[in-house]
């Protein structure tokens, strides 16, 4: 059960940044160029898969005020379930994941599902490493919403 923390720039450091406005800011990447988009996220109680990009930055941020939960884990070749932190947005900041970052989609607090900003490398399903949670680690992430 991952504990959400406030979403804090000193807390958040070593996973990326906090990003309060999408339009100021663009990814740094490896390979490729940037492309923006927007993305539908759905609330969900467990996280089954996450994934690292290898290319470089993404950033994510709330398309309206939407409290929004991130999880993250550092980079790791040996990832463990214990590595994950949730990070509890109000929903006026989003993040940036800096590469290698393990994360799962946002989760939207109080809706259904929300849109996000999202910037990221045009290449980036060529660099991205993909895991299935219970099949590799034998866990599923929840999240206390406490």
């Amino acid at each position: 059960m991952l504990r959400c923390e406030p979403l804090t720039e000193d807390a958040f450091a070593p996973f990326g940044a906090v990003v309060h406005d999408f339009a100021t800011v663009t990814p740094r990447l490896r390979v490729g160029t940037v492309v923006r988009n927007r993305m539908r996220a759905y609330r969900t109680a467990q996280v089954e898969w996450v994934s690292a990009h290898r290319d470089g930055e993404q950033i994510v941020v709330p398309r309206e005020p939407v409290p929004t939960v991130f999880i993250v884990a550092p980079p790791s070749e040996r990832l463990t379930h214990t590595q994950f932190r949730a990070f509890l947005s109000d929903g006026t900041a989003g993040v940036c994941l800096a590469p290698e970052v393990w994360h799962a989609l946002p989760i939207p607090v109080d809706r259904d599902h929300a849109l996000y900003d999202n910037a990221q490398g045009s290449d980036w399903h060529e660099h991205t490493v993909e895991v299935h949670l219970p099949t590799e680690l034998g866990v599923v992430l929840c999240v206390d919403w406490g």
